[in-house]
């Protein structure tokens, strides 16, 4: 599975707005066509308004942060990579020095570190330092108080984080199990209403094994690399890579599809699974 710059004819177009001069189309498989500053796909009639809906509050300033949908930092812009009536997918890098300014979060966020560093949140007085790695995830849950605070990068390098935000939306089952691979093992690294967030390693040469994905699934890729995917019995070669940083969405893949993917460069891949539990959009 991955950014692989390889369109697969048997996928379907997926909902993922993107913008900026490298906006390409996206199918919705393993062999998806994408851009790392964003892609541009058909959307389903039912889904443009939400997703519309979305890019505009991520445009315009808004005059409750924490009321609206997504991360706002006052000092440090972010770069919208993915919206649909499901989620909103964001970049931020933060360069030695920066602060964000006083803000708040709406919580129902997973953020996912793509280069780490050191880290110091100011909550009035008091300061806490924090040396998160590249791949480690974290929550953000809804505040119980929407007192602004700020965060800083305090080291010598930049600090490069994704933020997906969920849309609001009424839960409908509290049942999924993610994906999961034959040949692969995958690692939990957070459950809880909402999500189920994995991370999987896979060294050059090495496939996943056929396998399905349930869909409603953001991947994030931590360390890129070269895809090569096979599906209903057709082997698609990739050629260029994907790039850390550089995200998608998953629609379902049944078994039946006979898919896989392999890593066929020769630079070891770190993905991020971010499987959403079934809920309807509010």
């Amino acid at each position: 599975m991955g950014l692989a710059p390889i369109p697969d004819p048997a996928a379907p177009l997926v909902p993922i707005l993107g913008r900026g001069p490298t906006a390409i189309w996206a199918s919705g498989a393993h062999g998806q066509r994408c851009s790392r500053r964003g892609v541009r796909a058909r959307i389903p009639g039912g889904r443009l308004a939400a997703a519309l809906l979305a890019v505009v509050v991520l445009v315009l300033p808004p005059a409750d942060a924490a009321a609206q949908v997504g991360v706002f930092y006052p000092n440090v812009p972010g770069e919208l990579l993915l919206a649909n009536d499901k989620v909103v997918v964001q970049k931020f890098i933060f360069e030695p020095g920066q602060w964000s300014g006083p803000h708040t979060h709406a919580g129902n966020q997973v953020y996912v570190y793509i280069r780490g560093g050191e880290w110091t949140e100011r909550r009035g007085d008091q300061e806490t330092v924090f040396r998160p790695e590249a791949g480690s995830v974290g929550w953000s849950e809804t505040p119980s108080e929407a007192e602004p605070w700020e965060a800083g990068n305090t080291g010598d390098s930049p600090i490069e984080t994704v933020w997906v935000t969920l849309q609001p939306c009424t839960l409908l089952s509290n049942h999924h199990t993610g994906t999961f691979y034959p040949d692969v093992p995958l690692e939990l690294l957070l459950e809880n209403n909402r999500v189920v967030v994995q991370r999987f390693i896979l060294e050059p040469g090495q496939w996943e094994g056929v396998h399905s994905h349930p869909g409603d699934q953001v991947y994030v890729h931590v360390r890129g690399g070269v895809w090569s995917g096979r599906r209903n019995g057709v082997e698609r070669i990739g050629t260029e890579p994907s790039e850390a940083g550089s995200v998608g969405w998953m629609e379902e893949v049944k078994l039946s599809e006979q898919h896989n993917s392999g890593n066929t460069g020769d630079t070891t891949f770190e993905l991020i699974w971010i499987t959403l539990k079934p809920c309807e959009p509010a």
